[in-house]
This record gives structure tokens, C-alpha cells and sequence, in this order.
């Protein structure tokens, strides 16, 4: 089995918490309209419930809100180019190469006066 890149999990948090967070928004936007008794929610959910559904979730709501900024942010600057990505090196590549002629080249003189 290999190893998995961050890049397939940071993939897998941004969906997750994007699904997370659209049900907790549906579910706080329900609760709310029960709350100020809008579109006939009140009959469905009373007003009690509805204020502790509201209260409860308001922190798993900034939670999954500020995770899913995080990460799609984070995606965003990479996508236009604000962030590089990091490739792999081996320790055989970190030296400068030879120039092709295998000639070593210097720095031209400034010219005699």
C-alpha cells in the first residue's frame, strides 16, 4: 500500500466539510425561521428545540465553516500561483551541475584602464 500525498487528504477535508457544512447551514437556517415562526417551520419544529438545535450547533458551525475556508483558501493560492508546490529531491540533484562544455566559467574582468 502506498502512501498517501497531503494533497489527497486536504482533498478529502475540503469535501467532507464542504457537505458538513451545507447541512449545518440548511439546519441552522430551519431553526431560525422556527425561531421568528417564518414559512410554517414553527409547526414542525417547536420553539424550544429550535433554540437549542440553534445553540448547539453554532460552534460546529464556525468549526466546519473555518476549516473549509482553510483548506479551499489554501487550494486557491496554489492554483494561482501565490503558493509553489514542493517537488521531490534527491540528494544527487541539490549539487550544481557541470556546464555542458566541462569547461568552468568565471566572471568576466571589468577592463584595465
Amino acid at each position: 500500500m502506498t502512501a498517501r500525498s497531503w494533497n489527497y487528504y486536504l482533498v478529502k477535508t475540503a469535501r467532507l466539510s464542504g457537505w458538513l457544512l451545507f447541512l449545518l447551514v440548511l439546519l441552522y437556517i430551519v431553526t431560525g425561521f422556527a425561531l421568528c415562526g417564518e414559512l410554517g417551520v414553527e409547526r414542525i419544529i417547536d420553539e424550544q428545540l429550535a433554540l437549542s438545535i440553534h445553540k448547539i450547533f453554532e460552534w460546529p458551525l464556525v468549526a466546519t465553516f473555518v476549516t473549509h475556508s482553510v483548506v479551499t483558501i489554501y487550494f486557491a493560492f496554489r492554483r494561482w500561483g501565490w503558493i509553489k508546490t514542493r517537488v521531490p529531491t534527491s540528494r544527487s540533484t541539490t549539487q550544481t551541475p557541470a556546464p555542458a562544455d566541462g569547461l568552468k566559467h568565471q566572471e568576466p574582468r571589468a577592463a584595465k584602464s
